[in-house]
């Protein structure tokens, strides 16, 4: 409530305090508005579905109820025919994710309500575009208290430009995951009760070899779907396969790439280097990697030390690209919304437009060349 208090003075004194306390559901809006997420470049209208897959192999480690098979919501998002009406918003279900999102984010949740009603750049359900064959494929892995449509700009952008992209919420990692019985898996993978490094490695270990398998899972059933015959999924290719995520979805990523071969290359959006189990930065990657990150991980030399030695100890191409003014959740879509992210800190001075352009850029550079094979 200070910050919050300190904030509301700059624009208008106490009295804007007590307005915002009071009236927040017009006032708010218009002091803090979010913006819609920017259009894709690319030349592709983008379409978005959303599914709920259970893997029957695996046991849900986060609940004790006996049979509780892991699930996971996939949402999609690849290019569509043209197609008129409103794109789907940024948050469904407000109801019941505005109180776990501001949770997640610190924040008030009067200061972010009206962040329901923000809109992307994707179509649900439109058709695919069948004209296009063989659409390179790439997954994404979110981070602790993330969603798998934290990194909608760089999904939009991928699909625009003829990419099949997929993510998941890893249930208990995500903020809140709604499966589609309308059924919830709460946030339950905080710091709390780690005190030794002993109690990292008990809990981080298991939970990032879980995500990982949550990747091969996704892969193994687009793979099972396109052989059955399932028409959304006939005109990708699996032959080469890119995987990126955010903070501990790009240890996600890179644990992903490391056991499963058919993972073709990786991108780490300032990702959590720490739980990357000691073997994996010993044998390194035969992948090419990509990781772009903020110039100092929270202060923390670890986080860098590991990736160097990952680097040193790798096989294929990588590239260490950091950021100048930038920090932790600028690797995702949070500056893109409006201002609001810098003011509270929570987004370093970078301007938005250019982050946008240079991740973007990268992105689709990186997978360009090693997934989709232009310029080998």
């Amino acid at each position: 409530m200070r910050l919050l208090l300190k904030n509301t003075l700059k624009i208008g004194g106490f009295g804007l305090f007590i307005l915002l306390m009071t009236g927040c559901s017009l006032v708010v809006p218009r002091l803090l508005p979010f913006d819609d997420l920017p259009e894709p470049a690319g030349p592709y209208a983008v379409g978005t579905q959303t599914f709920t897959w259970q893997d029957n192999s695996r046991e849900e480690a986060f609940t004790a109820e006996a049979g509780d098979k892991r699930r996971l919501v996939v949402q999609i998002w690849y290019p569509a025919e043209p197609t008129s009406g409103q794109p789907v918003t940024y948050l469904p279900d407000p109801e019941l994710r505005m109180g776990p999102f501001a949770k997640s984010s610190g924040l008030p949740k009067f200061l972010l309500n009206h962040m329901q009603w923000v809109e992307t750049n994707s179509h649900e359900d439109a058709p695919i575009k069948t004209a296009l064959t063989e659409l390179p494929l790439v997954l994404f892995s979110h981070g602790l208290g993330g969603m798998k449509n934290q990194n909608s700009v760089q999904m939009e952008e991928l699909a625009s430009q003829g990419y099949f992209v997929a993510a998941v919420d890893h249930p208990y990692d995500a903020y809140l995951t709604i499966f589609d019985d309308g059924t919830t898996a709460d946030y339950r993978s905080s710091h709390d009760g780690i005190d030794s490094e002993e109690a990292f490695w008990a809990f981080r270990g298991p939970q990032l070899n879980t995500r990982a398998k949550d990747m091969s899972f996704l892969l193994d059933q687009i793979q099972a779907r396109k052989s059955q015959g399932e028409a959304i999924w006939q005109n990708i290719s699996t032959d080469r396969v890119g995987i990126f995520g955010h903070s501990f979805g790009g240890a996600t990523s890179i644990l992903a790439a490391a056991q499963d071969p058919r993972f073709s290359a990786v991108i780490a959006l300032d990702g959590w280097m720490v739980p990357v189990p000691p073997e994996t930065i010993e044998a390194g990657l035969n992948v090419p990697m990509l990781y772009m990150g903020q110039p100092q991980w929270e202060g923390t030399p670890l986080n860098y030390e590991n990736l160097d030695s990952l680097i040193s100890n790798s096989a294929g191409f990588t590239k260490k690209l950091l950021i100048s003014e930038t920090k932790h959740m600028d690797y995702s879509d949070a500056p893109q919304f409006s201002n609001f992210a810098k003011r509270i800190g929570y987004a370093g001075k970078i301007s938005s437009i250019e982050l946008k352009e240079i991740l973007n850029s990268e992105t689709l550079q990186f997978f360009n060349t090693h997934v989709r094979g232009q310029g080998q």
